[in-house]
C-alpha cells in the first residue's frame, strides 16, 4: 500500500517538474520548475564561490601570519607596578620591564582584568623593540577564511530567498489576476446556464 502511495507522489512530482502538453497550463505555471532549476544552479555557483573566497582569504591570512611571526618576537617581562584599574574594564594598565642593565627596557602594557598583576608576563615586540600585539596564528587565519566562506553562503542564501519570495508573490498576483479575468468572461455564462 505504501509503495503505491510513494509511486503516486513521485509521479505527481515528475508531472509538476515536467508539465507536458497540458492545454490548461498557463505560462505562470512554469514558475516552480524554472525556479527550482535556477535555485539549484545558484546553490552550486554559491558553493564554488564560497570555496574560492575562503581559499583566497586563507592564502592572504597565512601570508600575514608568516610575515607577522618573522617581524615580531616574544620576551618575558617582569611586572613592576599596577597603574590602576577602572571598575568594569576588561583590561588594566601595568608597567613592565625586560632585559638586563644597561639594555633594560620599560613599557606600559594592557593586561586582562583577571590576570595576576605580579610575576612575569609575555610581551611581544616589533622589530624596533616596541611592545605590539601578538602575531596572528594559523588558527585565527583558518577561522577568518571559514567566516569569509560562510558569509558568502549566508549572503547568497538570503538574497536568493528574498528574490524567490518576491518572484513568487508577483507570479501569484498574476495568476490571481488571470483567474479573475477569465472568471469575468465565464462566470456570467455559468450562472445563466445553471438556472
Amino acid at each position: 500500500m505504501r509503495a503505491g502511495r510513494n509511486g503516486s507522489e513521485l509521479r505527481c512530482l515528475i508531472r509538476r517538474i515536467f508539465p507536458g502538453a497540458n492545454p490548461l497550463r498557463r505560462r505562470t505555471d512554469y514558475f516552480e520548475p524554472a525556479a527550482l532549476l535556477l535555485v539549484a544552479l545558484i546553490a552550486v555557483a554559491t558553493v564554488v564561490a564560497a570555496l574560492f573566497v575562503a581559499q583566497s582569504e586563507l592564502r592572504g591570512r597565512l601570508a600575514d601570519v608568516d610575515r607577522e611571526q618573522t617581524a615580531k618576537h616574544q620576551v618575558v617581562a617582569t611586572v613592576v607596578a599596577e597603574l590602576g584599574a577602572g571598575a568594569g574594564n576588561a583590561h588594566r594598565p601595568v608597567a613592565v620591564r625586560w632585559g638586563q642593565p644597561p639594555d633594560e627596557r620599560f613599557a606600559v602594557i594592557e593586561l586582562p582584568a583577571r590576570a595576576p598583576a605580579a610575576g612575569t608576563v609575555p610581551v611581544w615586540l616589533d622589530q624596533q623593540g616596541r611592545p605590539t600585539s601578538p602575531p596572528l596564528t594559523r588558527a585565527e587565519a583558518t577561522q577568518a577564511a571559514g567566516m569569509a566562506g560562510a558569509s558568502v553562503l549566508l549572503g547568497s542564501a538570503l538574497v536568493t530567498t528574498i528574490a524567490l519570495m518576491g518572484a513568487r508573490l508577483i507570479v501569484t498576483h498574476r495568476r490571481l489576476a488571470a483567474w479573475a479575468a477569465e472568471w469575468e468572461k465565464v462566470g456570467p455564462q455559468w450562472r445563466n446556464h445553471a438556472s
